[in-house]
C-alpha cells in the first residue's frame, strides 16, 4: 500500500475513525495500531507478515534475556499465543506457495523454546545475558541475510569459482524480497543492543512492543527509530490536537509534493539515461545524473516527511531523517544530514563497536571503510551498491587524512576568502555525491562507465532536459535555501501562517495538475 495512492487514503480515513474513537484507552489504541499496521504491510503480500511477527517475538524475548532478567511463562505464552495462530492463518490457506514461510515460522517456534530452555538451565549471570543477546542478533541477521543476500552470494561465489577455472552451476532460490526488511530488522536489533549495553530497560508489554515494531508510518522505509525514543510514546497516552493535525498535514503534503511532482517527474529523465547509457550524449548524461540526484532525495526524504506527518497526526514524534544534505561541504557533513537514522545507526552500532577513532589513524580508516562497505551492502544485493559504499568510505578517509573539516571550520564565511572556500568545498562535494549516485543507480559497472564516458565525451551539451530540471527543482531550491538561511528544518512550522497557507495551495495545485501519472513505488522500498 503506497502513501501516494487512493487506496491508502481510504485505508487511513477508516483507520483514523477507529483510532480517534479509542483515544481514551491507550492499550486499545495500540491494538488498533497493530491491526492497521499488519493490514498496511500485508497489502503487498500477507506472507511478509510472518517475518515481522518472528522479528517481534525474537527481540521481545531476547531483549528481556539480554537485560539479565528471566522471561516468565506469561511472556512466552503471550508471544506464542499471538504469533503461532497468526502464522498458521497467514500461511495455511496458501500452503502451495507459502510452505517455506510456514516451515520456517514453525521451525522458529519449535527451536525458540528449546533455545530458551537450554540458556536458562545451563547458563548463569553474564553468560546467560550474552547468550540471549547473541541468539537474538543471530536470528535477525539470518533472516535478513537469507531473504536479501542468499542469491547474491550464491551468484558471487559461482563467478569467483569460474574465475579460477572451476565450473559450477549457480543455485538460485525463488525468494521474494520482503518490503522494508532492512529497516524493521535494524530497528528491532537496536532495541536488543541498547538493552544489552544497559542503555535502557526492556518492556514486559508484548502489545506495546509489537506496536513499536510494526508502526505503519515508518515500517517499510524508516526512519529507523531507536526504542529509547519511540517505544515510550506507545507506553503513554497520546494527545491529539488541531496544531498537531495541521503540522502533520503540512509535513505529509510537502512530502507528497516532493514524491509525486519532483521525484516521479525527474525519474523519467534518469530512467532514459540509465536505460540506454551507451547511447547518451554529454547533455543527456549530466542532466540524467542531476535528475537522479534530486529524484532519490525527494523520493526518500518525501517518504520520511510523509511518515513524520502521519505520526504527528496520530500523536507521535519521529526523528528528522534529512537535514538539507545537499548543502554539505564534506563527506562527514553529508552523512550527518543524509538518512540520519541509518548513518547514526551505523556509527553507534558498527563504527564505534569496531573501535571508532580510538586506536590510531590507520585503524580509523579501516573502521570507516568497513562501515561504509556494509552500509552500501545494506542498500541492496549488488556490487554497485558495495562500490558506492566503498567510494564514500574512501572520500571519508581522504578528507579525514587531510583534515579538511577542520580547515573549512576555521574559514569565516562572512569574509570573501572564507565564502569562496565554503563555496568551493560545496561544489566539490556535490560533484562527489553525484559521482556516487551514478554508481548507486547503474545496473552494472558497464552502465556506470558508459555514463561517465558520456559526461567526458563533450558531445552535445544542449538538451531539452535542462528546462525540465529547472522547472521541477526550482521550488525545492527556493524552500531549502530559505530553510538554510533561517536554520529551520521542520517545514510544518516554517514561515508565517499566510505563507504556509499559500505554499499548501501551491502544493495542492501542483499535485492536481503537474504530478507524474501513475503510482510509482518509493525507491527505498527495495532496501
Amino acid at each position: 500500500m503506497l502513501f501516494n495512492s487512493f487506496t491508502f487514503l481510504i485505508f487511513f480515513l477508516c483507520f483514523a475513525c477507529v483510532y480517534l474513537a479509542t483515544h481514551r484507552w491507550r492499550r486499545a489504541q495500540n491494538f488498533v495500531l497493530i491491526a492497521a499496521s499488519y493490514i498496511f504491510y500485508g497489502w503487498w503480500d500477507e506472507r511478509f507478515l510472518v517475518l515481522v511477527i518472528v522479528s517481534t517475538v525474537n527481540d521481545f524475548i531476547g531483549g528481556i534475556g539480554a537485560s539479565g532478567q528471566r522471561p516468565t511463562r506469561r511472556d512466552g505464552l503471550t508471544a506464542a499465543g499471538v504469533s503461532i495462530p497468526a502464522i498458521l492463518a497467514l500461511t495455511v490457506p496458501t500452503i502451495e506457495r507459502s510452505w517455506p514461510a510456514l516451515v520456517g515460522g514453525l521451525a522458529f517456534f519449535a527451536l525458540g523454546p528449546v533455545a530458551v530452555y537450554l540458556i536458562e538451565h545451563f547458563l548463569r549471570g553474564e553468560a546467560r545475558r550474552k547468550a540471549y543477546f547473541i541468539s537474538s542478533i543471530t536470528v535477525n541477521l539470518s533472516i535478513l541475510g537469507f531473504f536479501k543476500y542468499a542469491n547474491f552470494f550464491a551468484a558471487s561465489l559461482t563467478g569467483a569459482l569460474r574465475t579460477f577455472g572451476i565450473e559450477a552451476e549457480p543455485i538460485f532460490l525463488n525468494i521474494i524480497l520482503p518490503v522494508g526488511i532492512s529497516f524493521y530488522t535494524f530497528q528491532t536489533m537496536s532495541y536488543t543492543i541498547d538493552i544489552y549495553r544497559r542503555q535502557m530497560e526492556p518492556t514486559r508489554s508484548f502489545l506495546d512492543f509489537a506496536a513499536y515494531v510494526s508502526f505503519f508510518p515508518q515500517l517499510v522505509a524508516g526512519p529507523i527509530e531507536r526504542a529509547g525514543h519511540l517505544l515510550p510514546q506507545f507506553q503513554r497516552p497520546r494527545h491529539l490536537s488541531m496544531d498537531r493535525l495541521s503540522e502533520g498535514a503540512a509535513l505529509f503534503l510537502w512530502g507528497l509534493y516532493k514524491k509525486m511532482v519532483i521525484a516521479d517527474n525527474l525519474a523519467n529523465i534518469a530512467d532514459r539515461l540509465f536505460g540506454a547509457a551507451s547511447e547518451a550524449t554529454t547533455g543527456q548524461a549530466i542532466t540524467g545524473i542531476i535528475a537522479f540526484t534530486f529524484q532519490i532525495y525527494c523520493d526518500f526524504s518525501g517518504y520520511s516527511d510523509m511518515a513524520r506527518g502521519l505520526a504527528r497526526v496520530l500523536g507521535f514524534d519521529l526523528m528528522v531523517n534529512f537535514n538539507l544534505p545537499y548543502f554539505s561541504r564534506t563527506p562527514s557533513d553529508f552523512w550527518r544530514r543524509w538518512h540520519i537514522s541509518l548513518s547514526s545507526w551505523l556509527r553507534d552500532y558498527l563504527y564505534v563497536s569496531l573501535g571508532g577513532n580510538r586506536h590510531g589513524r590507520w585503524k580509523t580508516y579501516r573502521n570507516l571503510m568497513l562501515t561504509m562497505l556494509l552500509g552500501g551492502l545494506w542498500h541492496g544485493a549488488s556490487w554497485t551498491f558495495v562500490a558506492w559504499g566503498a567510494f564514500h568510505g574512501l572520500i571519508l578517509c581522504i578528507y579525514r587524512a587531510l583534515d579538511v573539516d577542520e580547515v573549512i571550520g576555521r574559514m569565516d564565511p562572512r569574509r570573501w576568502s572564507g565564502m569562496a572556500c565554503h563555496a568551493l568545498a560545496w561544489l566539490v562535494m556535490i560533484v562527489l555525491v553525484m559521482f556516487g549516485w551514478t554508481l548507486f543507480r547503474a545496473r552494472t559497472f558497464g552502465d556506470a562507465i558508459d555514463v561517465f564516458g558520456a559526461v567526458l565525451s563533450f558531445d552535445r551539451l544542449a538538451t531539452d532536459n535542462w528546462s525540465t530540471l529547472a522547472f521541477y527543482i526550482a521550488p525545492l531550491a527556493i524552500v531549502e535555501v530559505a530553510q538554510r538561511i533561517a536554520q529551520r528544518v521542520d517545514i510544518s512550522t516554517f514561515g508565517p501562517r499566510l505563507l504556509r497557507f499559500n505554499a499548501a495551495l501551491f502544493c495542492i495545485y501542483s499535485l492536481l495538475f503537474v504530478s507524474a501519472p501513475g503510482e510509482r513505488e518509493f525507491i527505498y522500498f527495495d532496501f
